[in-house]
């Protein structure tokens, strides 16, 4: 919404200037109106990267509210959005009838860019979802505390009872109704050319814990954005949400490591089948 705001700001400001400066011919006419509505967006856009560092602030991680539906949700996820229009990057969502509107559930992805939870968190919303991360996102200047408000928890694989604390926190929230929430099993961006990393099955616990339905999505395109950003061309990038799922009887009858090894073995037929590199257009 916001996006779309400074967006009509920026066009009627710019057509403002230009129809009170009185430029002598077409070229001059929309040159001036280009170099306004882009100093007057960027504009915009910085006085809201300004909000957002000053509410950061406000955050206090310490005493989180109990409800994951606050200012700090609403603003944050305004943020994103404006950030990736801004870039051009366009998301196509399939499969969200497989999400199951009234059971709990764990999304297992796989992970290509930093943009990969951003898209989820703003595209899942309904869904209630957050993440649980490695703890390093969250101690990012302004963005960590919107992350921990948002309803992320961290993961520090160095320390393996923090790392145990978290996923039972995770699988606590998932069963009171808190939030969904969504893990990178690779436990970090795939930058190789295989569809998939190798799964850390504890990651799996929390879905064992809650006794929760796995979901499985995968993204296809991410890792092109840095690639193709600023070149003024689309940026397409797609989340699969797949129509097999692990049920939550297979999730009470099984192991974490056998539940990662089916998970693994779903979503690298589906990546395989489908290469991201195929679907950097608008076309499924």
């Amino acid at each position: 919404m916001l996006f779309y705001i400074y967006l009509s700001l920026s066009l009627l400001g710019s057509a403002g200037i230009v129809y009170l400066k009185k430029p002598e011919n077409v070229f001059a006419i929309a040159g001036l109106f280009l170099l306004y509505f882009i100093l007057l967006y960027l504009l915009f856009f910085l006085l809201h990267l300004l909000v957002f560092a000053i509410g950061g602030y406000t955050i206090n991680v310490n005493n989180l509210p109990k409800d994951i539906h606050t200012f700090y949700r609403w603003y944050g996820f305004e943020t994103l959005v404006l950030f990736m229009k801004s870039l051009h990057i366009r998301i196509h969502v399939h499969g969200m009838e497989y999400l199951p509107k009234d059971t709990p559930f764990l999304l297992v992805a796989n992970h290509r860019s930093i943009f990969d939870p951003m898209i989820g968190l703003v595209y899942l919303k309904p869904y209630n979802l957050a993440y649980v991360s490695k703890q390093e996102n969250l101690k990012i200047p302004f963005v960590g505390r919107y992350i921990a408000a948002v309803g992320c928890l961290p993961l520090d694989r160095e320390n393996p009872r923090n790392a145990v604390k978290s996923i039972k926190q995770a699988a606590d929230n998932i069963k009171s109704g808190y939030a969904n929430y969504g893990i990178y099993p690779e436990g970090g961006e795939n930058k190789t050319p295989d569809p998939l990393l190798p799964f850390r099955a504890g990651a799996l616990k929390i879905a064992k814990d809650a006794n929760c339905r796995i979901v499985l999505s995968a993204f296809r395109g991410s890792d092109k954005i840095f690639r193709r950003a600023f070149t003024f061309r689309p940026i397409h990038i797609h989340m699969d949400i797949l129509k097999e799922y692990i049920s939550e009887e297979t999730v009470k009858a099984e192991k974490a490591s056998e539940l990662s090894d089916q998970a693994f073995r779903i979503l690298w037929d589906h990546l395989t089948e489908h290469p991201a590199d195929r679907y950097l257009s608008a076309r499924d």
